[in-house]
Order: C-alpha cells, then structure tokens, then sequence
C-alpha cells in the first residue's frame, strides 16, 4: 500500500475480522463498508459493489493477495474453487 495524497502512511484499522464464504451460492454483503483480504495463494477477479457506489452496480476488478483498499458493500457470488477470503472492518 503506498502514501495517500497527502503523503501519510495508510493504516486499515481492522478490529473485527471474519471469513467470507457462501459465495458459490450467494451474494456476499454486509451492512457496513468492509476491506477484503485475499489469504489465498494467488490474486483472484471478483465483482464487486463499492460503498459509493449505486447498490446493485457492479464492477469487475482484482484482488491481490493481502488487505485490499476498496471498501466493499457486496461480492457478487462466483463459481470460483478455494477462495480464501475474509472481510474487516
């Protein structure tokens, strides 16, 4: 993660962690905004709905292994095997 704009160090704050799972089946989403983690071994395409965005929209884009800076409102279910994702917030 690099500097924000105002040249500061980045700091997620997580202090309450859970696993994602169900997406084979289902929407992902929660009520507040949530930063994902990628704890697999390789970066991963989902779709997603950002906090500000319209809900409903949405918007296909990568997620790296580690903590991810987009803030999220729903993943999009996926046929995807072995996903290793969590949620923080």
């Amino acid at each position: 993660m690099g500097n924000t704009r105002s040249g500061e160090m980045p700091s997620a704050q997580i202090g309450i962690m859970g696993e994602i799972t169900g997406l084979d089946g289902a929407n992902f989403k929660k009520e507040v905004g949530f930063n994902l983690k990628n704890d697999g071994e390789a970066a991963v395409i989902l779709e997603v709905n950002l906090w500000g965005m319209e809900p409903g929209t949405f918007v296909q884009t990568r997620f790296d292994t580690g903590w991810n800076p987009e803030i999220i409102r729903e993943i999009k279910q996926t046929a995807q095997a072995g996903l290793n994702l969590k949620f923080g917030y």
